[in-house]
């Protein structure tokens, strides 16, 4: 008897064919090339500028994308940008790293929705299960992969992931979307915009799902001992609810006013495991419920001087608040941000800006996890940026500098400067050339807490050691000077080619090294303190390149390839290498003026991590896997839906936390959507 996903998959293959069968004649795909390419984007220097002429290794991920791959949550839509790598740990906990350096903690990508900054101040990364919003309101993702801290301040580091939402005036009316499947076991969504007046556009949103468990493969947990546990590690669904809004208010003709907000809270199942004194294991395995809460309000104030003059002021406050059984902590952030942007003559565009951020945190701690210091910190961080792109050769040659100079209270004045060359050959070819500095800060991981990661077993000379990662007061800001070069064909019809080489030299990177040994509490036990340290460097290369080919009006192929080799010595501490390969290869195809199909294959190469004892490293075997997705127009405002995700292949690892989690194969799932707007 088949199994329901092999029915679903010999469905889904009659479905196309009946359809390729009758189709008589097809639509244009909605983005011509050349549209793409004039796509304006605003994450590499602040302003607007077509793609094509943007002097970085940029993707957009635009909402036809979305639509078209099914994606319903962030971390699916960024699935097959080249160079950034997307890997599910279990059914909430995602691994994504922009050349190396992934991993659940990873805190060197800057991620933003809307000019927000969405990391996390306990270790500088982002809690993507929490990060979300109505996947039909974003209107591009851009992807910066290297450094652009000159621009966005610390952390920028190996990239940025700025998600753009849509104005309210592109959001009118109604819509609503209604889906269930096996993962996926069921997920609404609602929002309404209204026009107050010709000058006032809003909209309201409301979202929430239920996700099922991931499968939980004892044969790849490191030890037989652990096998008695698994049954603990077996949950690890979750449920979120988020509701949100956006008022756009045009208060002038050179003036205008944005508002939004949005609050969600999540229960997510997991089951890790924490150092212990109680043999044989000396660690305790435990299911747990995390419960994540949060809201955030924003305002942008634009405004028009003149012609060539526009300043804005932006100002948000985020508040999250997480309960796990070994941590909790809650922090509020307040931002103000100032830009201006001034054309000097018909050579000088400039760009700067001041900004202040305050973060207050409180952080619960526990048996393994405690602080060095007081509950609740307040950092600030003073930052201000400058840039000016100037025109060597009228529509030719640029020259772009720029610098950020930041003041936080970890490790004083810090500056990371950029410098960009675009050189327009012609009209179809683009060459671009960069040299940047970036930084991470340190987070409050490294500033005062101290984490029992692990418990040596007692031994006839030995008490039970408990091995501590503890904290430095002196430890400095991580470094990476990058050279980028890159080129772009640009289209006339058919065909478009966009590919960058890279060479990162990192120095600082944190290091662990022995420290004190407490031996107060002997016999009992000893407490061995590690310290955190900046003693590693290395470097790492590769290119990328992104082609995409409309062999039709109806038909199209994008190919996405990036390789990289690194060298970093013998580093457990963090992840830094990358899979050396990675591929994707997406078709779409309007087979019929209501029906298109989007077809996605994928190759993921080994991946190196630090295996779950934290002790050595570990392989993540190469994985293929096969997405295809069917939509179905009923009428113009009715559209039916199939999607199946990681299929044709074996379920697979894709990554391991570094919190100590058991590890969760992704494996084949479907869903049924259907879609009605009013």
């Amino acid at each position: 008897m088949l199994k329901l996903k092999d029915t679903f998959l010999a469905t889904l293959f009659v479905f196309i064919v009946s359809f390729t069968a009758i189709a008589t004649e097809s639509n244009s795909l909605d983005l011509s090339l050349q549209e793409l390419m004039n796509v304006e984007v605003t994450s590499v220097s602040k302003q607007k500028q077509p793609l094509s002429n943007s002097p970085a290794a940029i993707y957009v991920v635009t909402s036809e994308s979305i639509r078209r791959s099914g994606a319903t949550s962030i971390p699916q839509a960024l699935r097959d940008v080249p160079g950034l790598h997307v890997a599910q740990i279990d059914s909430q906990k995602w691994a994504i790293g922009s050349r190396g350096f992934n991993g659940r903690y990873n805190n060197k990508l800057l991620v933003l929705m809307d000019g927000r900054t969405l990391y996390s101040p306990i270790f500088s990364g982002v809690y993507w299960e929490v990060q979300d919003t109505l996947m039909a309101d974003i209107e591009r993702i851009e992807v910066i992969r290297g450094p652009s801290a000159a621009m966005w301040g610390a952390n920028a580091v190996n990239g940025v992931i700025n998600i753009i939402t849509k104005h309210s005036a592109d959001t009118l009316g109604g819509y609503a979307e209604l889906g269930a499947g096996d993962y996926e076991q069921g997920f609404a969504g609602f929002r309404y915009g209204s026009a107050w007046s010709d000058k006032v556009t809003s909209r309201v949103y409301l979202k929430g799902f239920e996700r099922d468990s991931f499968e939980l493969d004892p044969n790849d947990l490191e030890s037989d001992l652990l096998v008695p546990f698994a049954d603990a590690g077996k949950d690890n669904s979750w449920q979120h609810l988020q509701l949100g809004g956006r008022i756009d208010i045009q208060l002038e003709t050179d003036t205008s006013l944005t508002l939004s907000s949005d609050f969600y809270t999540s229960k997510m199942q997991q089951a890790p495991n924490i150092a212990s004194t109680e043999a044989p294991l000396y660690r305790e395995y435990y299911t747990d419920e995390v419960k994540s809460d949060g809201f955030n309000l924003l305002s942008k104030y634009t405004k028009a001087l003149s012609a060539t003059s526009e300043y804005s002021v932006q100002t948000y406050y985020d508040y999250a608040n997480r309960d796990e059984y070994v941590y909790s902590f809650r922090s509020e952030t307040l931002d103000i941000d100032f830009q201006h942007q001034l054309i000097i003559g018909q050579n000088h565009n400039i760009v700067w800006g001041l900004g202040y951020r305050y973060i207050q945190d409180n952080f619960g701690q526990s048996s393994v996890m405690k602080n060095n210091g007081s509950a609740s910190t307040r950092t600030h961080l003073w930052s201000a940026f400058i840039s000016d792109e100037i025109t060597l050769v009228n529509d030719e040659l640029w020259l772009t500098l720029a610098s950020r100079f930041e003041r936080n209270d970890y490790t004083g004045f810090e500056v990371q400067p950029n410098i960009r060359l675009m050189w327009q050959l012609n009209a179809k070819n683009n060459v671009w050339t960069s040299i940047a500095r970036a930084i991470r800060t340190p987070s409050r991981l490294e500033n005062n807490l101290s984490v029992n990661a692990l418990n040596i077993p007692p031994s006839d000379l030995s008490p039970l050691v408990k091995v501590w990662l503890s904290d430095n007061d002196n430890f400095e800001s991580e470094e990476i000077i990058s050279y980028e070069v890159g080129y772009r064909f640009i289209p006339v019809s058919q065909w478009s080619f966009d590919t960058s080489v890279f060479y990162n030299d990192y120095d600082k990177l944190r290091s662990i090294s022995i420290g004190a040994t407490d031996s107060s509490t002997f016999p009992s036990y000893i407490s061995q303190y590690t310290v955190f340290e900046n003693d590693y460097d290395g470097y790492s290369y590769g290119v990328e390149l992104s082609s995409l080919w409309a062999i039709t009006d109806a038909f199209q192929l994008r190919v996405n390839y990036s390789f990289i080799q690194s060298k970093f010595g013998d580093n457990l501490n963090q992840n830094t290498d990358a899979p050396k390969h990675m591929l994707s290869t997406i078709i779409d195809w309007n087979i019929t003026d209501d029906v298109d199909v989007n077809f996605v294959w994928r190759f993921i190469d080994d991946t190196d991590l630090i295996s779950q004892n934290g002790t050595s490293m570990k392989t993540i075997e190469n994985y293929n896997t096969v997405d295809i997705g069917v939509s179905w127009n009923v009428t113009s405002d009715v559209t039916l839906s199939a999607q199946g995700k990681n299929l044709l292949y074996p379920s697979h690892l894709e990554y391991e936390g570094e919190s100590l989690q058991f590890p969760y194969r992704v494996g084949p799932s479907y869903y049924l959507k259907a879609t009605l707007t009013f």
